[in-house]
């Protein structure tokens, strides 16, 4: 079913690409569409409608979880992330999650194009976050990234998995390179290896579980954040580990 779903969204998409604008130009005022090659149609007469933050309807994780797996091989972690929720939200809301263009997020593959920095994962989960909770969304993301860096991944184990892998590693960073370094060193394979694959795959279903629990919590009144932003006990945008990469070396903010 969620293979079927998400193909049918992934036709609809390409197939849109490919007519342009004479599809649904009976629906769309002139000047109310964008079009971006790979991207599909963008109705942005009904995203201005849309009140924000988006409508937010609790989701089941086990779905979610499979969708995001499955979707990492299509366009890698950001992608997966954004899609295995914005997926079920377009059925369970409609629009404006209709009309978002989900192959918009493919570039945070790699921490950013392959530049090793934040997570894709991540990415995808501020993505969404954003969307569906506005400036609470930042709090969320926050809980996110300090589980991510806090928490030994991945723990998804799915039905049928790609590659067979061994190892679980807490990456005391939400950084891509150290992240997927950390553990391509503890497993003993190379970065386009089916294990580093399929490592990554079971990660995203990972945030993106974690992601719909906290936005769960927060539809029902019941979320809490516990952490602060580190930007106030540092003084400067940081990380909870410097010394591991920069040693004594740690640039000092002016006070």
């Amino acid at each position: 079913m969620v293979e079927k779903l998400t193909e049918k969204i992934s036709d609809e998409e390409k197939k849109i690409s490919r007519r342009g604008l004479l599809v649904g130009a009976g629906k769309v005022a002139a000047g109310a569409a964008i079009v971006t090659a790979g991207m599909g149609l963008v109705s942005t007469a009904e995203a201005s409608k849309a009140k924000f933050p988006w409508p937010y309807k609790k989701l089941d994780i086990d779905k979610v979880a499979k969708i995001a797996y499955e979707n990492w091989f299509k366009n890698f972690c950001c992608y997966a992330v954004t899609s295995s929720i914005l997926i079920p939200l377009r059925e369970k809301v409609g629009e404006p999650y209709t009309s978002f263009p989900l192959m918009s997020t493919k570039w945070g593959h790699g921490g950013a194009v392959g530049w090793g920095t934040l997570c894709g994962s991540l990415t995808g989960a501020g993505i969404v976050t954003g969307l569906c909770a506005g400036h609470d969304g930042e709090n969320i993301l926050n809980e996110v990234i300090y589980w991510y860096a806090d928490t030994a991944l991945p723990m998804y184990k799915p039905a049928n998995p790609k590659a067979r892998i061994k190892s679980v590693n807490k990456s005391d960073s939400p950084l891509c390179h150290i992240s997927v370094g950390k553990w391509m060193k503890k497993e003993g394979v190379k970065f386009f290896s089916p294990q580093r694959k399929d490592r990554c795959a079971r990660l995203s279903a990972d945030v993106a579980v974690q992601t719909v629990k906290f936005l769960n919590a927060w539809a029902d009144g019941k979320f809490k954040p516990t952490h602060k932003f580190p930007l106030f006990g540092y003084g400067i945008t940081a990380q909870e580990n410097c010394t591991e990469c920069h040693g004594s070396d740690v640039p000092q903010p002016l006070r």
